[in-house]
């Protein structure tokens, strides 16, 4: 990231708005010098002559007209022209997304862009306050495009000579202040734009308010905003009549960088948390069932349950259309690369995200059943939910697996994914979701590799994973330590701990639980269910405040462990019930009251955050307050009375109603958060968004992928021992 502030002079621009004739000199320039292509334009209702309406791939810098009442002013109306284009936050929350550091602020204050890293996942353009950033949706490898504050110019030398004579202080103080500078400010033909050391521009700034308090307004726009920008505007008028949006004064990456900061320590701290917690609960459970509490354990919990294959006809009908949506999802997957990002979707530079990224979120929230289901047997020693850990884990590796296919679809440029181990962000949200993911994946994998063993019979593959799969966890963990600090102390801690524990924990008899493992499942999980949280912490400015909440990473979180566990109970209720087997509800009602208390302690949290931040009122009104009080009443409340008590949880219905009004409470969450909730204004000036509804292809790949999920589900459970031998 840029060095300290106060080590390199900040290079500034000022835009004197009282000064601009609107000639768009420096709009032609910007374009020129960036070589951008013309747009369409059109004579605008309401726009005047302003053209095009907002900044776009081929636009960086636009002037707005602005037609104000003035009954002094001749035909009653006062013109204003206002140059707008990236500020060049001090502290920019476009870089701060960035997962590659394709986007990166130069320690002089310019922020730029390396199209070469970029990955395409536009996160920059809904981080950025006031829209600046925008992707070339007619392209098949749409990059991003942005004002960089032409740093390619300002980093061009100083000429020793001209004709042979070498050139005076005075010559090249004059090349300096009218050569290198942005293009827009040497074609300003009207003195609106004064370019130099933030400092000095400041300076020049506050004189000139001093000097004519009849003409400016009191308020420097951009010396406080979002922490602060490169780029500082005059006014003769309150900026919100110009549009300008309050962003407030706090920089947009403070909390983000707050809470990703804190995961590699807690990484370290929940491994040894949940290893202690392991080691009691095991030592317990040993002294009750020996009567001797240093007895060596000799097998798992599979020792007193067996598992079957179902022997069920593969191509039912429901299969068959499972097939066909597959197929469609495969072609829609195709469409998404010969047609482009923007020929094969509806996403704009309003909707960056879409339903992809809905889908992602509300995938990865359901699927936590895997690590809750994990955590509970071998780190909480819940043997009675054994029976349901295979079907979760291979559920959990699918849903993870086939979430990475629709980020890869949803990327503008894919092929670039290997940047995401070159580059080493800061404070990256995206970044640590992204490896995050990846890892947890591996470690499902390896998870559910002993079910394959057992069903061919590969002992000595058992044993390889019997004896390594410590180690492996041990690496990853180190491996992603490192990666989010970059600090070879954590990730020498961190390697210690799971080291220290793998030996602890290593198998002694014919049979270990798979403990590491699942301690794995649980960390990795933790920290990427919370880190989706953290992606909307720099949008407080679009997400409703029943939503947006500096503690959403751990609402994330909370919500997740609802979701998954009560998803896990709908899909052992639907095995039952299509393949004629036992319900086996006393498992089902166990997991019943886990949801129950995973429920009512996010509910808890996120009222009580509410409360705390004074966010109550209407809250309840308007369409969004039908949204929350669905989410809170249906999603919430109401599953929470069908789940409160045994009784109710031992009836089927109730319980299958209960996990059910939860599991959509979260979705419904994840969907508001990602869209319904969402108050998008578009690119700059943000007067004209664009609306969205998901294309044929993004519908056909999101539901092709449910039904890969369902129907390769189904086939590992014919083919493998999956569930719980039946009782006859």
């Amino acid at each position: 990231m840029s060095e300290p502030l106060t080590s390199i002079p900040v290079k500034t621009t000022l835009v004197d708005i009282t000064k601009c004739i609107g000639c768009r000199a420096c709009q032609v320039a910007c374009k020129q010098w960036n070589d951008r292509e013309g747009e369409h334009t059109e004579l605008q209702d309401q726009l005047g002559f302003q053209n095009p309406a907002t900044l776009s791939a081929k636009t960086l810098t636009l002037i707005t007209f602005h037609e104000l009442p003035d009954e002094k002013a001749p035909g009653g109306l006062h013109y204003l022209f206002t140059m707008r284009r990236c500020l060049h936050c001090l502290e920019p929350a476009c870089a701060s997304a960035c997962p590659t550091t394709a986007l990166d602020r130069q320690p002089d204050g310019p922020v730029t862009y390396d199209a070469n890293k970029c990955i395409g996942c536009r996160y920059c353009i809904w981080a950025c306050p006031w829209g600046v950033p925008t992707a070339e949706w007619d392209s098949l490898a749409p990059k991003i495009q942005k004002c960089t504050h032409c740093a390619d110019r300002s980093d061009q030398p100083l000429p020793l000579n001209r004709n042979g004579q070498a050139l005076s202080a005075e010559e090249k103080k004059r090349y300096s202040e009218n050569v290198v500078v942005p293009a827009c400010v040497k074609a300003c033909p009207a003195d609106a734009l004064r370019f130099g050391d933030r400092e000095g521009m400041l300076q020049e700034a506050r004189n000139r308010i001093s000097n004519h308090p009849d003409k400016y307004v009191d308020h420097i726009y951009g010396e406080k905003e979002a922490g602060g920008t490169s780029v500082l505007y005059l006014s003769s008028v309150p900026f919100q009549k110009l549009g300008f949006p309050d962003v407030g004064r706090e920089a947009y990456p403070k909390l983000s960088k707050t809470a990703l900061h804190a995961v590699p320590p807690a990484v370290i701290a929940l491994g040894a948390l949940l290893g202690g917690t392991y080691a009691v609960l095991k030592r317990r459970t040993l002294a009750l069932a020996t009567g001797h509490a240093d007895a060596p354990p000799a097998e798992d919990h599979g020792s007193h349950t067996e598992f079957e294959a179902i022997r069920q006809p593969l191509l039912t009908p429901i299969n068959r259309i499972l097939l066909a949506l597959m197929a469609f999802g495969v072609i829609s997957l195709l469409a998404r690369f010969v047609l482009g990002l923007g020929g094969s979707t509806h996403l704009s530079n309003t909707y960056a995200w879409g339903l992809w990224i809905v889908f992602d979120l509300v995938w990865i929230a359901v699927a936590a059943g895997a690590f809750a289901t994990a955590g509970f047997i071998y780190v909480f020693q819940r043997e009675d939910l054994y029976p349901m850990g295979r079907a979760a884990v291979l559920m959990g590796l699918l849903s993870y697996s086939f979430v990475t296919v629709t980020l890869i679809a949803d990327l503008g440029l894919p092929w670039h994914f290997y940047q995401l181990g070159l580059q080493a962000p800061e404070q990256s949200a995206m970044f640590e979701v992204s490896w995050c993911v990846g890892l947890y994946v591996t470690v499902l994998l390896v998870e559910f590799l002993p079910v394959p063993f057992e069903r061919w019979g590969l002992q000595k593959a058992r044993d390889i994973w019997q004896r390594w799969s410590g180690v492996y966890v041990a690496c990853a963990l180190t491996l992603f330590v490192y990666l989010l600090s970059r600090q070879l102390v954590y990730a020498a801690l961190t390697a210690a701990v799971f080291s220290f524990l793998a030996w602890a924990f290593r198998a002694r008899g014919m049979k270990s639980e798979p403990i590491m493992l699942a301690i794995a499942a649980v960390t990795l999980s933790t920290m990427h269910q919370s880190s989706l949280g953290s992606l909307f912490l720099l949008m407080p400015d679009k997400l409703a405040p029943q939503w947006w909440s500096p503690v959403m990473p751990i609402s994330f979180f909370l919500s997740s462990i609802a979701a998954g566990t009560s998803l896990v109970i709908l899909i052992a209720m639907w095995m039952a019930k299509a393949w004629g087997r036992q319900i086996g509800i006393a498992r089902l009602a166990a997991m019943g009251q886990i949801s129950f208390w995973s429920l009512l302690l996010y509910l808890a949290f996120r009222l009580g955050d509410m409360f705390v931040r004074g966010q109550f009122s209407g809250a309840f009104s308007g369409r969004l307050g039908f949204l929350f009080a669905a989410e809170i009443v249906l999603g919430g409340i109401v599953p929470l009375g069908l789940l409160a008590r045994a009784q109710l949880r031992a009836q089927p219905g109730v319980l299958f109603l209960g996990a059910l009004l939860a599991t959509l409470g979260v979705i419904l969450n994840r969907v508001n958060v990602v869209l319904l909730a969402m108050d998008l204004k578009g690119p700059m000036p943000q007067i004209r968004p664009a609306s969205y509804f998901p294309s044929v292809f993004e519908w056909g790949i999101s539901v092709g992928l449910i039904a890969a999920t369902i129907f390769l589900f189904g086939l590992g459970a014919r083919l493998m021992p999956l569930l719980p031998k039946e009782k006859t």
